[in-house]
């Protein structure tokens, strides 16, 4: 949640309230990533493994980064039907 992910760190809020409906959004996003990203391992392409046997990248890194090219990129194809998938129906 911190450097390469949500850079939560940079909101600088202070208020209490604030601060909690923020994580729960951004809890609630993590998942959401996670999730992506073990389908996408499961069913598209899975994540190379490295020599040491550690994954390339971690599913939620692989999740975000397919939702992010998603929602960045107007062109963006795929053999996914992305707005049935993104909208988990």
């Amino acid at each position: 949640m911190k450097t390469s992910g949500f850079n939560l760190e940079d909101t600088h809020l202070t208020d209490i309230e604030r601060i909690e409906k923020l994580v729960a959004i951004v809890t609630i996003a993590f998942c959401w990533a996670y999730l992506v990203g073990i389908y996408l391992h499961e069913h598209d392409k899975p994540i190379r493994i490295l020599n040491n046997g550690r994954m390339a990248k971690s599913f939620f890194k692989y999740g975000l980064t397919f939702i992010a090219s998603v929602l960045l990129n107007a062109g963006f194809k795929s053999n996914i039907d992305v707005f049935k998938f993104l909208s988990c129906t």
